[in-house]
């Protein structure tokens, strides 16, 4: 009884780590994670997009509703972010104001 207790406490605690606050509702599973300036040329010139704040986080190559845990997804980042930027983009989707960690 204990071990099956633990195991569904251990998924609860899995569920709950993943999931996003409510400022930041887009949980997705990125190529890149890195300050919007470090790419400013491309999103600005080619996406139309200008954004307050250029040191604020950029997911880009984002894919959505999926895991982003375990090997398949290792070396990609778990992304929350606050907002879709209009970059049609055949490598996944991209947004803006993230935060986010490197899955392993």
């Amino acid at each position: 009884m204990q071990s099956i207790l633990l195991g569904v406490l251990l998924a609860l605690t899995t569920i709950v780590s993943a999931s996003c606050p409510s400022a930041m509702p887009l949980s997705l599973c990125c190529l890149t994670l890195e300050p919007f300036s470090a790419n400013e040329y491309v999103w600005e010139n080619e996406c139309g997009a200008t954004v307050p704040d250029t040191s604020l986080l950029t997911a880009s190559g984002c894919e959505v509703n999926v895991p982003c845990e375990g090997q398949e997804w290792e070396g990609m980042y778990a992304a929350c972010c606050e907002e879709y930027l209009n970059c049609p983009s055949e490598d996944g989707a991209v947004a803006y104001n993230c935060t986010g960690t490197v899955v392993e």
